[in-house]
């Protein structure tokens, strides 16, 4: 097969068969849990927005969010509330409907006084009013901005208007997930920067993950939405470009498609299977490597590999014209203008996204700061058992700070589901590389036209 270096630009975002959104969904539920008061001298001043009141920092507040994440919230409120003893926190998880959930929620001026935003749909959110202009006084989040991974402010400022319409609260900065134990058996290296030097860049990656594979049994990596979206992540192609032109038929991605049917001819990319298929497959070491944020490690921990501990490692990814750094995932909290007690929820806004506890809870789930000061603290750079006492953050750390901020439309979250298509139309045989992407470039610029 030939293998080619794929050039070009791009942000990614989660799509195909590996999501944490959708791997971690449980029942919708709801909890209720107690929280305080503002700190003394942090917030002053008085007055209305359009629909709500800034209040006086005590009272109840309600946060939208998703399953899974209501339920780190319920573990990590009580540090809030010993802390806020005045502020009142009642989190509210939501499936399968929670996007459209909120979308109703900011039209009519109702709604919670906090909401979650996932990456996916960050920049739907952000292009519409709802959401409290965190820039402003007495908020001052401009002031903050220095301290969030450079990647993931982009997300949350406008850069013309100078609007901040959340913070972000975790990333996906993304890393190789190997099995020690089949490098070992191959006669591979096994440490990460050695699996790195060896799998420096695309090509080196395929030349040396063909001991890994065994025909029909075991395969090199999985899932060839996630691999395209990595290679157009790494090359910078967002979904459209600086004037809203959409980019799905770009010869980036068209490149990084046809190395994906490559792997897919040569026997290296895992067929199609049922999530229990996939998840067996993974716990028996039939996959030697996956393309994720650091919230795969959860996954692996909790669901898929729980016994594996000390078989897996994290280095950094094959390069595209030697940029290695992905992001894959993140989510982002705001305050919306309908709330009548803003700065009760500005006050957990800022603690969930920057408060060590807080922090140090959400990577105890494999979910990575956002917040810059939290890289260099002891919770997050240790010995892991799981990866053979390997520090993760090594790898992580150096993503986070090298990714390069992408290019956002309001109309993300139909490119994404666009570009899912045209991958598993020509995954399976449904249609050529080109003619699937200029498909999908068509059916999303009818859509947005």
């Amino acid at each position: 097969m030939e293998t080619r270096q794929i050039r070009g630009l791009g942000e990614l975002r989660p799509a195909g068969r590996v999501g944490r959104r959708t791997l971690l969904r449980g029942a919708a539920g709801g909890v209720v849990a107690a929280a305080g008061v503002v700190g003394a001298g942090t917030l002053t001043g008085c007055g209305l927005n359009r629909d709500g009141a800034l209040g006086d920092g005590t009272g109840e507040i309600t946060v939208w969010t998703w399953p899974d994440n209501d339920r780190m919230f319920l573990q990590t409120i009580p540090s809030f509330e010993r802390r806020y003893p005045r502020i009142k926190v009642r989190v509210q998880g939501f499936s399968g409907t929670f996007n459209s959930k909120l979308l109703g929620a900011l039209v009519s001026g109702t709604g919670p006084d906090v909401a979650m935003v996932e990456i996916t749909n960050v920049s739907n959110f952000k292009s519409k009013p709802g959401f409290v202009d965190l820039s402003r006084k007495p908020f001052g989040a401009a002031a903050m901005a220095g301290k969030y991974a450079d990647f993931s402010w982009k997300y949350v400022a406008d850069d013309r208007s100078g609007r901040i319409f959340a913070l972000p609260k975790n990333t996906g900065p993304g890393g190789m997930f190997y099995r020690r134990d089949l490098f070992e058996a191959a006669g591979l290296p096994t440490s990460p920067a050695d699996v790195h030097a060896a799998m420096r860049d695309w090509p080196t990656f395929v030349s040396t993950g063909r001991k890994l594979a065994v025909k029909g049994e075991r395969w090199l990596l999985d899932d060839p939405g996630q691999l395209v979206a990595v290679l157009r992540n790494q090359a910078g192609v967002s979904y459209f470009d600086a004037s809203g032109t959409p980019q799905l038929d770009s010869d980036v991605v068209a490149n990084a498609l046809e190395f994906a049917v490559g792997l897919q001819k040569d026997g290296l990319l895992a067929p199609d299977m049922s999530s229990q298929e996939r998840g067996a497959a993974i716990n028996e070491g039939a996959i030697a490597t996956f393309f994720s944020g650091n919230w795969f490690g959860g996954l692996l921990k909790a669901q898929y590999a729980p016994k594996s501990a000390g078989k897996w490692g994290v280095a950094l990814a094959p390069a595209t014209d030697g940029v290695s750094a992905f992001n894959y995932g993140g989510d982002f909290i705001g305050v919306l203008q309908a709330s009548t007690n803003q700065l009760a929820a500005w006050e957990f806004v800022r603690w969930v996204t920057q408060d060590p506890v807080s922090l140090a809870a959400m990577y105890g789930r494999d979910l990575y700061p956002a917040w810059k000061p939290a890289w260099k603290s002891d919770w997050i750079n240790k010995p892991d058992p799981y990866y053979a006492n390997e520090n993760v953050n090594t790898v992580f750390s150096e993503v986070s700070a090298t990714m390069r901020p992408p290019v956002t439309n309001p109309n993300d979250a139909l490119a994404s589901t666009a570009l899912s298509n045209a991958v598993n139309d020509v995954v399976h045989g449904v249609r050529r590389v080109r003619a699937a992407l200029r498909k999908a470039q068509d059916d999303l610029e009818d859509k947005i036209s």
